[in-house]
């Protein structure tokens, strides 16, 4: 029986297992012999999990799948209060069937009365046959008739508080209700849990969410945080989803400019009872301290010496007044006890010989499960409890702490300038001035979202207008190179309410539209772009061409004929160019047919320069992409992809990742897209990049249709466009439908693949867009042959060839392929097909594109079969297998060895040589840099990954390649390319 699954975001894994021990309560038993541990083990999930994680959740989805699937289900929660109070949880359970339960004989409903009266009535203490205690007895019996009306869940939440009385019942059960349609799923935090729950259960255990599902649950709620306020809650949550719902909600809906840049969010009152209920029972010389270090970066512990001393010291009533070196004496006179203290080496360097009074207080506020001192390093135990503390104190307290850091000599600037501002609430040029020069050296060691942040905090502490605009242009320009639209978008929002000069206007639009580019909001993107470039035109027209670059980039995803005209009719306005990267995409991204000579002089001209700038790369990637010289878009984007993963970009990663990996998929370098697409997938995610994330998602269900997993491309797809409409994004709009259409194939369903083919074309025959629909013309006609509808498709291919005359003369190798392939299997007489196929099937150059080379060879080796010539078909059908096996692409493998068979050539079944196939893209991502030789460590700074994350998904990947060791990747990864 099947049943749609609750929508929780990656916990798969968690609700497989709920289905599977359904699957067990429906199945017949068995009769097979197990001991009670082993029964127990198998109807008990046991899911565990720090507060936030989603366990409850997971709980509620459970319970959902059990009732749709016709069982019952009798919830238990624990409660805090209760904990001390016998069976407290058994009346949780039994209360709605109260004064009776039901389906209990008088025996039993006696028996369990008699425990939740506190042990009165007859028998309620005694054991029954075999030393069951008697109320355990008689609710095994009342379950198990409960389970005769249908298969029962119960479901426990919150164990952690469960009085012992019920939970030693609830675990007695599972070891008796052997062959019991009777299931249970718990859910605890790890602290306080009894060792029979762990020894009796299957364990799941929760995780924090990776960014990228971080970013899809911020996604899917009614209004998601933008630009540097989320990037602020994808760190400070840490993966926990109630906080990132909670710091959602608290911190969307204010004015941008209301927080100074580089403020902490606020936490909300749910947050600050889970994470800050402990700090007010803390005495005073521990939270000043506590307070110090919450402000404090990590480097600056290092160089703070005997402040947290003074801080202890002089931090209030409660501060002790004892001399450093006579802490433990005193305390000793006194008669307490003497906390357990760190080394004072471990918190404050080498300098200490002496134990500090800090040390003590690091001892309580790790105690307290604040802190977590380890090998010379101290840390919250998670950003939110920092948070909390901040939160904590008010204003004067935190800029009396800030002060005291900034005053510390062994300071560097930057940290000090940080402190001075953060302390400082009206506007001061002092304070500006030093973040601008904190800014201007981040920007150098390529910090982006750090100069950004800074620039902006300097712009909002800036007395005169002229210098906040300044800076909050500069500002602008760091987050654009940085990867920001959004953040982007919010700063020079504020520049065009303050600029006064047309030069300024034109800069904020120019930073606006790029911006806006990325998104599918395409015609406030063109209009802040054309106004950029007409306002350079009129007094620096060198100025003029790169807005025109990025509107190009607008036009092409738009496919809209009025935006191609508008670019190309001002580029063509202007004074003559030198061939330079924007002018380059200009015409390959408007034009890429009737301009694409001069666009390929340029793009010649351009690359040869000694000297580009950084987007300059991006730009000439994407006009070689569009011009079909696919190998140096690999080429291209790759250099860049190298530059950018040196500084801390996102949004900028993520645009060109996803234009690398389908580059690299279109070369035939599959395993490496499908790395690419992971590493795409966490810069979209952190940047909240809706046309990157989708071009991104795309891709991956492409090539999961392609490698034979027809069903994961049609979920992929299915979530990538919920709730998205492509009618303006008619790049898009193609991809998805060839995307459908290959998964369509790949499971031989070729009317599905004719329906989604057909509509990247108008009914008057007009290419939806006017360069990605071409690229379907092949698969549009195989399909068309298959399903009668060779007659729609010879009217989209002539509709094709009036409107591009010169076809096929200025076409690239590649388009000229796909219009071979179309033509010769449309084709009326045999003659001009066979022409038409051998053409595409040999076409100089198409090794370039090894898919299309091999779905046009086995086209024409399936033509020649069918004409009774199998001697003549062999040779193209056994290069079109060879080449999909060496693809991976099984479905197509596996036909034309079908094929060849029929042929008379007695094949082997088609396999694939790909071992990375069963891979995710981020295993894969993993498993690549891992064979380079780079630590877990490394391969997470690289990833935005944790090492324990890193080492999770090796060990996941390490059996489905066969090896024991990453020592044994480098070879498997030279296998696939």
């Amino acid at each position: 029986m099947t049943s749609a699954r609750p929508g929780l975001i990656a916990r798969d894994g968690m609700l497989d297992a709920v289905g599977a021990l359904l699957d067990r309560l429906r199945a017949e038993p068995t009769g097979a012999a197990t001991g009670p541990e082993t029964g127990a083990v198998e109807r008990t999930l046991l899911v565990l999990g720090e507060p936030g994680l989603g366990k409850t959740s997971v709980l509620e989805a459970a319970a959902t799948l059990a009732t749709e699937q016709g069982g019952q289900v009798r919830w238990v929660v624990g409660r805090q209060a209760e904990a001390g109070l016998a069976y407290s949880g058994l009346h949780a359970l039994l209360d709605p069937w109260q004064p009776g339960p039901a389906g209990a004989d008088e025996d039993d409903a006696s028996l369990l009365h008699a425990a939740l009266r506190g042990g009165a009535g007859e028998g309620a203490g005694q054991a029954t046959g075999g030393g069951v205690p008697a109320p355990a007895g008689a609710l095994v019996r009342l379950l198990s008739r409960w389970a005769q009306e249908g298969p029962l869940l119960v479901v426990v939440d919150d164990l952690q508080w469960l009085d012992r009385s019920t939970q030693d019942l609830l675990t007695l059960c599972a070891r008796r209700l052997a062959g019991e349609p009777i299931g249970f799923v718990v859910a605890s935090r790890p602290a306080g849990l009894a060792d029979a729950w762990v020894r009796q259960s299957t364990v799941h255990r929760l995780d924090p969410l990776d960014e990228i599902h971080s970013a899809r649950l911020l996604d899917s709620l009614p209004r998601a945080p933008e630009g540097r306020v989320r990037r602020q809650v994808l760190r400070l949550a840490g993966g926990n989803p109630l906080a990132l719902i909670e710091l959602a909600r608290t911190s969307t809906g204010k004015s941008f400019a209301q927080d100074p840049a580089g403020s902490d969010l606020p936490l909300g009152a749910r947050l600050e009872r889970l994470y800050a209920a402990d700090l007010d029972a803390l005495p005073g010389h521990v939270r000043a301290p506590l307070l110090l270090a919450a402000v404090a970066d990590p480097p600056d512990l290092a160089a703070l010496g005997e402040l947290f001393d003074k801080a202890v010291l002089e931090c209030g009533q409660d501060a002790p007044t004892l001399h450093p070196a006579r802490t433990h004496d005193a305390a000793r006179t006194r008669g307490e006890e003497t906390p357990a203290a760190a080394d004072p080496r471990d918190v404050v360097g080498p300098r200490a010989e002496t134990v500090r009074p800090a040390d003590a207080v690091w001892s309580v506020a790790e105690r307290a499960g604040l802190l977590v001192l380890r090998a010379g390093q101290l840390r919250f135990r998670h950003p939110l409890i920092r948070s909390a503390v901040l939160s904590a104190a008010t204003f004067e307290q935190r800029a009396r702490a800030h002060l005291l850091l900034a005053a510390n000599p062994d300071l560097d600037e930057d940290r000090r300038a940080w402190h001075r501002a953060a302390a400082t609430v009206t506007a001061d040029e002092s304070v500006a001035a030093a973040l601008e020069a904190t800014a201007d050296r981040a920007r150098r060691r390529g910090g982006h979202p750090a100069a950004a942040t800074t620039m902006e905090r300097a712009a909002q502490l800036s007395p005169r207008t002229e210098d906040r605009v300044r800076r909050l242009g500069a500002a602008a320009e760091f987050a654009m190179l940085a990867g920001q639209p959004l953040w982007v978008a919010e700063l020079t929002a504020e520049v065009a309410a303050l600029a006064d000069t047309p030069e300024a206007r034109a800069h904020a639009d120019l930073h606006a539209g790029w911006a806006l580019a990325l998104t599918s909001r395409h015609a406030e993107a063109m209009d802040h772009l054309l106004a950029a470039s007409d306002a350079y035109a009129r007094t620096r027209p060198a100025l003029a061409v790169p807005p025109l670059g990025t509107a190009t980039m607008v036009a092409f995803i738009s496919g809209e004929p009025r935006f191609r005209a508008a670019v190309l009719d001002r580029y063509r306005a202007l004074p003559p160019q030198e061939p330079d990267y924007a002018s380059t995409w200009i015409l390959a991204g408007c034009d890429p047919f009737g301009a694409r000579r001069e666009a390929l002089r340029h793009l010649r001209e351009a690359a040869a320069r000694s000297e580009l700038p950084l987007g300059a790369w991006s730009m000439l990637g994407a006009a070689a992409w569009a011009l079909d010289e696919t190998d140096l878009a690999v080429q291209y984007y790759g250099s860049l992809l190298e530059r950018y993963r040196q500084s801390a970009t996102s949004g900028a990663n993520a645009t060109v990742s996803s234009a690398h990996a389908l580059a690299l998929f279109e070369s035939g370098r599959w395993a490496a897209a499908l790395a690419g697409v992971s590493e795409a997938e966490q810069a979209a995610a952190a940047g909240g990049l809706e046309i990157a994330t989708l071009s991104t998602q795309i891709l991956a269900a492409v090539l999961a249709a392609v490698r034979g997993d027809a069903d994961r491309a049609r979920r992929v797809l299915a979530e990538a466009t919920r709730d998205v409409d492509l009618r303006g994004t008619r790049n898009l709009d193609a991809r998805v439908r060839q995307a459908h259409a290959l998964a369509a194939l790949a499971g031989g369903d070729h009317q599905a693949a004719w329906f989604h083919l057909s509509r990247l074309f108008h009914p008057d025959s007009s290419p939806v867009h006017f360069h990605t629909s071409l690229l379907g013309l092949g698969d549009l006609a195989a399909a068309a042959v298959r399903v009668d509808g060779t007659a729609r498709a010879r009217e989209i291919l002539h509709a094709v060839h009036a409107v591009h005359a010169e076809l096929p003369s200025e076409v690239s190798p590649r388009l000229r392929l796909i219009l071979c392939r179309a033509r010769g299997l449309l084709a009326a007489d045999e003659a001009t097909a066979e022409e038409q196929l051998r053409e595409a099937a040999f076409t100089p150059a198409g090794d370039q594109w090894p898919f299309e080379r091999a779905r046009a060879l086995a086209d024409l080796g399936e033509w020649l079969r069918r004409r009774q010539r199998p001697a003549d078909a062999r040779l193209p059908l056994g290069e079109a297998r060879e080449l999909f096996q060496g693809l991976g692409a099984i479905p197509w493998a596996a036909r034309t060895a079908a094929e060849l068979r029929a042929a008379g050539v007695d094949t082997a079944p088609a396999r694939s040589t790909d071992l990375t196939m069963e891979l995710t893209p981020q295993q894969l991502a993993i498993v690549r840099l891992a064979a380079q030789g780079l630590s877990n460590k490394e391969i997470g700074e690289r990833l935005f990954l944790s090492s324990r994350t890193v080492g999770f998904h090796l060990s996941r990947a390490f059996p489905k390649l066969g090896v024991t060791s990453r020592f044994q990747l480098r070879d498997v990864v030279a296998q696939v390319g």
